[in-house]
């Protein structure tokens, strides 16, 4: 079925995932089932009435037939002879359930991304293995969500786990859900962000229940954009339609900061990533913010061309970040100039026309003065960053319809993921133009 949307991508840091598949563990009302029914099986109770709906086959009288099941037999002896016969084409042990052990085995090499998409009816969390070497990606296992998903971000602890591998998602529904993305058919998520208690599915209902009247949420709108602090994984940021962003620390389940510096829907929330306490946030009122973490009460801001799209830092230079508009224009401040409240003037250092339509990402690569953006008009383009003012080398169309997110591979700097009406990978260094005019750090060519 194809997808109404992939609204938002994100890579696992390569070696984080569990090698084997790890299944969910019984609850206690499960256990108690089984309990019972093996009891039921041992007292005979459960033998009666086993046979429903078989009578016209007769089998209480199945061996009183006229050449005593003779026929059956003989039949099997023909066929076991030839299903001895071994099949040139089939390598291994046959009998042996190892394919389907590999299928859900990630080794420690492997590329792996985590996309969140909507269908007609249903809402998924799908993690991804990319195969570099065939260019081709599958499904590992999916997770269904039972509100819009709106942002993502990978986590490495829960208030429970100091060390796992999960992935935090922000919902419509004003929720922040945190999934272990080891489990391989989770029915709830391992933390909700805001809440004492997770509510747990009914047993074979798929959608989750509703939860309880007056239960606190993360926050009082959707909850639009969620970013992992880099040196401390339990630390997320998230900012919401409330026009709040809020700093949780993960281990205690708790706020420890909350920001009302914006008049509008915040859309972008991004730590620095060479100043741990240091943040961005972008919004629908046009204007991008800088703060300090240990300043809780000093803000910097600074105009947008239009309502916020994207934002981003720098990863080459720390001193600059870009944001992006509903317009399709793409901005690079100079965030010194910023916090000292210069003059507009000097606070842009270029404004790029990228897109006719919503610039929906901006991303800085690992990749040296390489710039991505990516737009509605389904086109993602690539731009160089080694003059004072970008020029375009390359512009795609994926193919994908209107294009929301854009994800860079740190492990793999020439591989990016893009969500539109389907998940897409492209292997940047697979295009000559782009490998020559960038040095993509070993990657395959």
């Amino acid at each position: 079925m194809e997808k109404t949307a992939v609204t938002c991508v994100c890579w696992v840091p390569r070696g984080k995932c569990k090698t084997n598949r790890e299944d969910q563990e019984p609850d206690e009302d499960e256990l108690r089932e089984a309990e019972e029914f093996a009891a039921r099986a041992k007292s005979g109770s459960g033998a009666k009435g086993s046979t429903d709906g078989l009578e016209e086959f007769d089998m209480d009288n199945y061996d009183e037939e006229d050449d005593g099941g003779l026929q059956f037999f003989s039949t099997l002896k023909e066929d076991g002879e030839l299903a001895r016969e071994k099949d040139p084409q089939i390598t291994g042990d046959p009998d042996s359930e190892s394919d389907s052990d590999d299928y859900y085995e990630i080794r420690p090499q492997d590329s792996v991304f985590v996309a969140a998409s909507c269908e007609e009816d249903s809402c998924m969390l799908e993690m991804y293995v990319y195969d570099e070497d065939e260019a081709n990606m599958y499904v590992h296992h999916d997770v269904s969500l039972g509100a819009y998903p709106l942002c993502i971000d990978w986590l490495g602890s829960t208030s429970s786990v100091a060390e796992g591998n999960f992935c935090c998602v922000g919902l419509i529904d004003h929720s922040i859900e945190l999934w272990d993305l080891d489990r391989l058919d989770p029915v709830y998520p391992a933390m909700t962000l805001g809440t004492a208690k997770v509510a747990k599915e009914k047993k074979g209902i798929k959608k989750r229940t509703r939860r309880p009247k007056g239960e606190v949420k993360a926050h009082d709108g959707p909850v639009l954009c969620l970013h992992g602090n880099t040196f401390t994984r339990n630390v997320l940021a998230s900012g919401s339609g409330d026009q709040k962003l809020k700093v949780w620390d993960v281990s205690q389940n708790t706020c420890i900061h909350s920001y009302a510096h914006h008049s509008d829907k915040v859309q972008v929330v991004k730590w620095h990533p060479t100043e741990e306490a240091v943040m961005l946030s972008a919004s629908f009122d046009r204007r991008l913010a800088l703060l300090d973490v240990r300043r809780p009460g000093e803000v910097a801001m600074v105009a947008l061309p239009g309502e916020a799209e994207c934002a981003t830092w720098s990863r080459h230079k720390p001193f600059e970040c870009f944001a992006s508009s509903d317009d399709g224009r793409v901005v690079c401040y100079d965030v010194r100039k910023v916090a000292s409240q210069a003059p507009d003037n000097e606070k842009v250092l270029w404004t790029l026309q990228a897109h006719d339509v919503a610039c929906t990402s901006v991303n800085d690569t690992p990749t040296k003065n390489m710039l991505i953006t990516t737009s509605l008009d389904g086109i993602a383009k690539v731009w160089s960053l080694k003059d004072a003012i970008p020029s375009m080398v390359f512009s795609k169309d994926l193919q994908a319809g209107p294009l929301f997110t854009c994800s860079s591979n740190l492990d793999e700097p020439a591989v990016v993921s893009f969500g539109g009406k389907c998940p897409v990978i492209w292997d940047l260094s697979s295009e000559d133009l782009l490998a020559g005019a960038f040095d993509f750090g070993g990657s395959r060519s």
